[in-house]
């Protein structure tokens, strides 16, 4: 299908209301990749987003580094999300551990980094109204700061499926930033908080009533 548009970083020079726009569709198709499909386009580049003005349709191409994420592992990162944004730091280390960001050993210097960390990149998400993009290009310098201690503490790497869906979150507030939205980050975080069903789905439940089923029918035939 042939998508009409340009590349989301050549929005830079439509009126202010019109970057809200694409900043704010931008960021809710990532959220709702990873929080209501657990499918992600997790190739960030601008070129990767098709902004057409005139439909005001943003469409993504180019799935080639598509992923899908494991619901356990989506549980317990929005867990870790929603901490960031409130500045819960227990939250944020009970989420991190769960995640296996955190071993729960590490040394005081690495929790402080990593939940500074946290919290810089959720400051979109803790902020009221909209958040300013443009007001707040500092925020990959103030993380790669920290970054330098966690690198040099940091008793396990990250899980595997971090790396991916961290490309796609900050090439998203990397985009916000390039075209100077302003977004309702927090209100669409809490949306998807409101509406998120935790646990496992449907089918994963029968599915483990199954496997729980075959385990007690072998234990019966032994018996």
């Amino acid at each position: 299908t042939f998508a009409r548009g340009v590349a989301i970083d050549q929005a830079v020079d439509l009126p202010q209301e019109e970057r809200d726009y694409v900043g704010t569709q931008l960021l809710r198709i990532t959220l709702r990749e990873l929080f209501e499909f657990r499918f992600m386009q997790t190739d960030p580049n601008f070129a990767n987003f098709l902004y057409d003005s005139p439909t005001r349709q943003l469409t993504l191409i180019d799935f080639g580094a598509a992923k899908d994420f494991d619901k356990q592992f989506v549980d317990d990162y929005l867990r870790m999300v929603v901490a960031c944004a409130e500045k819960n730091r227990q939250g944020l280390v009970d989420a991190s551990i769960a995640l296996g960001f955190l071993t729960g050993e590490e040394a005081e210097v690495l929790i402080d980094a990593h939940c500074e960390a946290g919290f810089q990149v959720g400051k979109p998400f803790a902020a009221e109204g909209t958040y300013d993009f443009a007001a707040n290009r500092d925020m990959t310098r103030r993380v790669a700061g920290l970054g330098k201690v966690m690198l040099k503490h940091r008793l396990t790497p990250p899980p595997r499926d971090a790396y991916s869906l961290h490309r796609k979150l900050s090439g998203a507030f990397l985009a916000c930033m390039r075209i100077g939205a302003r977004v309702p980050a927090r209100q669409m975080l809490q949306e998807v908080y409101e509406n998120y069903a935790f646990g496992p789905t449907e089918g994963e439940e029968e599915e483990e009533e199954e496997v729980d089923n075959r385990g007690a029918d072998k234990i019966a035939a032994a018996a």
